[in-house]
């Protein structure tokens, strides 16, 4: 990838913000579950206060002005609703608004369905574990064009993003949204890339669901495995009516991680 997915400027960025933990292994028959006070806290959870709500005040603000380097304050601007990273500089002024980063990725299977491209990650976090590719939008490309890119980039395998369908949304609140898209691959060449040390197709009675990098990617493969395939699979179903599924990760009024659908 041009920038690592989950890339060199996300490493330390996303160390905090999406290595939660291992991925938790939920059958896709069970109730979402939140986590619980008998989950080791993580350098993700310790950046949100105990009274956190969906949207998350004031992640990761820079130190510096980005236009002419003077030391920022946190400060709520004038008509703005939040605090942001403020100039005191009366000369500059500039205001730091921070957004959410934008990933795509693409679960891409064998023209039968029956096998799953996956990649082991080489680069933190989460190095050593298993996912699809994924990683941050670029400038000037869609999120399936993006989507495109890392596969190409992460695993060596092309596609036309046209053809890309939309699964899931994930949103992790205040700080990423994910887009996904499912796609059957035309064919099974495959070659790693900077970012992964192992790439190939897996049956899906063979997926490492115990050892994969995200809760993401458990939710987007079991997405795909459980109801997508089987509507494509069907010769009388329309496939343009495939259910996205939405996820919103967030921190209650306890301080606890929770899952929502939608």
């Amino acid at each position: 990838m041009t920038s690592c997915s989950f890339l060199l400027i996300g490493v330390t960025f996303l160390s905090s913000i999406l290595n939660t933990s291992a991925a938790f292994a939920v059958p896709s028959s069970s109730k979402l579950k939140p986590w619980t006070a008998n989950t080791a806290p993580t350098s993700h959870d310790k950046h949100h206060s105990s009274k956190s709500q969906l949207y998350l005040a004031n992640p990761n603000q820079p130190a510096y002005c980005e236009k002419c380097g003077t030391k920022t304050i946190i400060r709520q601007p004038p008509n703005d609703e939040r605090e942001r990273a403020c100039c005191p500089d009366p000369s500059c002024g500039f205001v730091s608004y921070q957004n959410p980063k934008i990933v795509v990725g693409a679960i891409c299977t064998t023209r039968d369905n029956q096998k799953v491209l996956l990649c082991k990650r080489a680069i933190e976090p989460c190095a050593g574990k298993w996912g699809y590719p994924q990683g941050f939008l670029e400038l000037n490309e869609t999120t399936r064009q993006g989507a495109a890119r890392e596969t190409l980039e992460e695993a060596g395998a092309s596609f036309d993003p046209a053809k890309a369908k939309l699964m899931a949304v994930y949103n992790l609140a205040g700080y990423q949204v994910q887009t996904i898209y499912f796609v059957e691959l035309e064919d099974e060449v495959v070659d790693a890339g900077m970012e992964s040390s192992e790439v190939g197709f897996y049956k899906w009675k063979d997926v490492p669901w115990e050892d994969l990098a995200f809760p993401t990617v458990e939710w987007a493969l079991l997405h795909a495995k459980d109801h997508v395939i089987p509507l494509i699979s069907n010769d009388d179903a329309d496939d343009s009516n495939i259910i996205v599924q939405e996820r919103t990760k967030y921190v209650d009024e306890d301080g606890q991680w929770q899952v929502k659908e939608g």
